[in-house]
């Protein structure tokens, strides 16, 4: 199997790609906002997000993230072994099954550069995991061919808990996969925190109320007054151009971003628990195709001064 570097948009395609194949009742019509099924349908609800009604438009956030294969040549060998990962958000969690299923699809019919090799694998396993209290749970085996409920959710006390252990005035982050922002209609190439923290509320904000059972209340404003008085201290950030290749619509768009380092300093307490929840979120355009997946790389641990590196 030849995966490219950067395999989101090739994971994003080949789940989307299955989900339609076994789960699409209206193949024949051009986009998924034209179907009568759509309220109903787990494509709807997964991948081709559609809210004829929203106040965004049709299309509503995707209620997951995908981190992709994080190789640096993603060239696979028969009996060689690979992972990546999806987190649902809020009440997604009803549509697991489905990823599963969707994920054995995947392996049966192939993916990546196929005129080079067939790309097929099978799912030996599946976990479920939480980084901040390090409890994991199995629920998926070849073996046994069953599934178990996902049911070790990440929660809000758990991100504060760790926050607390952090030192809170200087932090680096690190941009495993591009980071992809618009400000003003024009792409971000250059990072200030407040407009870090701007697209990172956003982001939060609207998986918060599209999946979760009540609307996220904070003080926005105040937040970003704030988020100005943070300094970027050290930018090794560089831009890539990526590409992702849709062959159901014969195009090609752009997905490229960010990637590298970027460390703040100031005052940075109170936006740690937003910080921790975007590492689990991504942030950014092309979520699903993998993007905006950062993680703190370094973080003083206040109790005993360890260090400790996210990831």
């Amino acid at each position: 199997m030849h995966l490219p570097k950067y395999s989101g948009p090739t994971l994003r395609g080949a789940f989307f790609g299955a989900l339609r194949r076994d789960f699409c009742l209206n193949k024949n019509l051009p986009s998924c906002l034209k179907c009568p099924a759509a309220e109903a349908c787990p494509i709807c609800r997964l991948v081709a997000t559609v809210e004829r009604e929203g106040e965004r438009g049709v299309e509503i956030p995707r209620p997951f993230a995908l981190q992709p294969v994080l190789v640096d040549n993603p060239v696979f060998e028969p009996g060689q072994t690979f992972s990546f990962g999806i987190t649902l958000f809020g009440n997604s969690l009803k549509l697991f099954p489905y990823i599963i299923l969707a994920v054995q699809r995947m392996g049966e019919i192939g993916m990546g550069n196929r005129a080079v090799a067939p790309g097929r694998f099978s799912l030996q396993g599946a976990r479920v995991c939480n980084p901040f209290t390090g409890q994991e749970k199995e629920i998926y085996s070849a073996e046994t061919r069953m599934v178990s409920v996902p049911n070790v959710p990440i929660t809000h006390m758990d991100v504060l808990e760790y926050a607390s252990r952090i030192n809170a005035r200087s932090i680096c982050l690190e941009f495993l996969t591009p980071l992809r922002l618009i400000k003003e209609g024009s792409l971000v190439q250059k990072l200030t925190f407040q407009v870090f923290m701007q697209r990172l509320l956003r982001r939060l904000t609207d998986l918060h109320n599209y999946y979760c059972e009540r609307e996220l209340e904070m003080d926005f404003v105040g937040i970003l007054q704030k988020a100005a008085e943070v300094r970027v201290s050290k930018d090794t950030t560089c831009w890539v151009d990526r590409a992702s290749y849709s062959s159901r619509r014969q195009t090609s768009t752009p997905v490229g971003g960010l990637t590298g380092e970027v460390e703040f300093e100031g005052d940075l307490e109170e936006f740690l628990p937003l910080l921790i929840w975007g590492q689990i979120t991504h942030l950014g355009k092309d979520v699903t195709k993998g993007n905006g997946l950062y993680c703190f790389r370094e973080a003083i641990i206040r109790e005993g001064g360890n260090s400790h590196s996210g990831g």
